[in-house]
């Protein structure tokens, strides 16, 4: 069974690595709050001191990091410690052209590399149903495949490097632009006096229903349990879809693509976060747009 690397073991990187020791992974861990790394010692995980020790046999290294910055530090430190053809695997959340550089790098180093970033937040993380989307040639996927499977539910190599965070770029902006429509939704449905139970039950099965909607809606008490029924705790924190849509801005600019939908919800999550509301859930959004 493969030797794997894993730095970066905060909220959903500890979940990850949990899934791949209950699954009999030999994993060894890095991270540089050393509480992460020492909580996860009783469950099997392999505690390293330094980045450059992680690079003893390990056939894959997993990152799962804040920002591109930070990975592409991880990467300068390490990617030269490494035998050929071990596979980098960040499934951090990037921007894309930071993600094509990693990807270069590793190929001037004779390293297998993907760009893989997720959908489904830490409470997918725990679960083992994230949705992996992956850019990079078929034959590291095929490699990483194994371990998407117990991590995640779903995974789809989108295409060529860099693929997976244009695809986690669409997808966030996607979700945050349907969460506000929701918000608004309910805030119109409130106003003209409807019951938001009844309002629910007609939006779930209609031709507005949507994953914001049938998944994560946004009240208390109402649908699916969700971050509103716990005074919007994340989740997934409205300062990370800031960070997200943010990155989809920037390709927007870079692309000049027509998007006022997801330029103005950036907008939006950027006062929410600088009402010092971003460590909320970013469902949140409803409750503060206003």
């Amino acid at each position: 069974m493969k030797k794997i690397g894993f730095v970066g073991l905060g909220n959903m990187g500890s979940k990850m690595v949990l899934n791949l020791l209950k699954a009999n992974y030999e994993v060894v861990g890095y991270d540089i709050n050393e509480n992460f790394t020492n909580s996860l010692v009783p469950s099997g995980l392999k505690k390293v001191s330094s980045l450059t020790d992680l690079s003893k046999d390990i056939d894959i290294l997993i990152t799962m990091l804040p920002n591109g910055e930070i990975v592409e530090t991880v990467y300068d430190n390490i990617i030269n410690y490494f035998k050929k053809n071990t596979l980098f695997t960040d499934c951090s959340t990037i921007d894309v052209n930071k993600a094509k550089d990693l990807h270069e790098k590793c190929n001037k180093n004779g390293l297998l590399s993907l760009d893989a970033p997720v959908s489904g937040g830490v409470g997918g993380a725990e679960a083992g149903s994230l949705t992996f989307m992956v850019g990079g040639n078929n034959h590291a996927y095929e490699k990483m495949l194994p371990l998407f499977e117990v991590m995640g539910s779903k995974s789809v190599l989108c295409g060529t490097p860099g693929s997976g965070q244009a695809t986690k770029a669409c997808n966030n902006m996607l979700l945050a632009t349907t969460m506000i429509g929701v918000g608004e939704t309910i805030n119109l449905g409130s106003n003209l006096g409807l019951d938001p139970k009844k309002l629910f039950e007609i939006l779930s099965t209609s031709t507005g229903s949507c994953w914001a909607i049938n998944n994560y809606f946004p009240v208390e008490g109402i649908g699916p349990k969700s971050p509103a029924d716990n005074n919007f705790q994340p989740g997934f924190s409205a300062k990370l879809m800031l960070k997200d849509l943010t990155i989809a801005l920037k390709a927007i600019h870079e692309t000049k693509t027509s998007a006022p939908f997801g330029s103005k919800a950036q907008e939006n999550f950027k006062k929410m976060v600088e009402s010092d509301k971003g460590e909320l859930d970013f469902s949140a959004i409803t409750k503060y747009n206003k």
